[in-house]
């Protein structure tokens, strides 16, 4: 785990807003997703802000790019996105999965590899590693390709492939409790631990190994019978060992994020009524 600070995190906004710009625009004007575009885009950027210097958003941006696309495409269309979130990922998923496919692992590898996602490692299997830098090599196999070949080691990855269950599982209930801003990080602590006790943070899992990822997975799944005593030792094992469930917690944003559009949507509609 890198070491990160408030600092890190209150620059990224400002930093995503451009990639995330630039999916909106690509929506509107009938272009295809983009995914490895706008990561590049993205990695550029933070990389070489001053303040921030480092990848802090790389698995957010996976998730929360094709969720604007898909949104994107349901506003101008004139959907109904108050109650419908998820009959609008299945109706427009398929536009996402048409440009991963079209879209070449070339730009995605390049972001992956200016990142420096310390983790990758060497890859042996059809699809090239992303230490490969030949653009013959990577121009031959598509984003899909490869998000589809590692969905099953990577959670970010199967989100986007197969219609993003996990993050409609935390925008649904978010949408269902309503929670004031007050009870939201609570909301929020106990989304992250619930996702965290039904998967296998695969950041977790390569980063460190699965005996990690499964002991955290436990740890959350056992989470309401553990006394606090335990409980704060276990969280300083955790912390001393740089066990960050990083993929959890970009699922629960991606989460969270839906859940505001959904609610800038529903007020608006109700102002409109009134």
């Amino acid at each position: 785990m890198k070491n990160l600070n408030i600092i890190h995190f209150a620059y990224t906004p400002n930093i995503l807003k451009i990639p995330l710009e630039e999916t909106v625009k690509d929506a509107l004007a009938g272009k295809d997703f983009k995914l490895g575009t706008y990561l590049l885009e993205y990695v550029n950027k933070v990389t070489t802000h001053p303040l921030v210097k480092t990848n802090t958003a790389f698995g957010y941006l996976m998730l929360a790019s094709p969720l604007l696309y898909m949104l994107t495409k349901a506003l101008v269309s004139d959907s109904d996105l108050t109650t419908t979130v998820g009959r609008v990922v299945t109706e427009y998923h398929d536009l996402i999965i048409e440009g991963l496919k079209k879209e070449t692992i070339k730009n995605f590898y390049l972001a992956l590899r200016k990142a420096s996602v310390s983790h990758l490692g060497e890859y042996f299997g059809r699809i090239p590693s992303v230490n490969v830098g030949v653009d013959s090599i990577l121009e031959s196999f598509s984003l899909w390709e490869a998000l589809r070949e590692s969905m099953y080691l990577d959670l970010v990855s199967h989100e986007v492939i197969s219609g993003f269950k996990r993050v409609l599982e935390i925008h649904d209930e978010l949408l269902k409790e309503k929670p004031s801003l007050r009870s939201l990080l609570e909301f929020i602590t106990s989304a992250h631990t619930k996702t965290l006790s039904r998967n296998l943070d695969t950041l977790v899992l390569k980063s460190k190994n699965l005996n990690n990822a499964l002991l955290l997975k436990h740890l959350s799944m056992l989470r309401a019978s553990v006394e606090v005593e335990v409980w704060n030792l276990l969280d300083e094992y955790v912390r001393e060992n740089e066990l960050n469930p990083g993929t959890t917690s970009d699922i629960v944003a991606a989460g969270l994020a839906l859940y505001q559009v959904s609610a800038y949507v529903i007020q608006g509609n109700e102002r409109g009524v009134t």
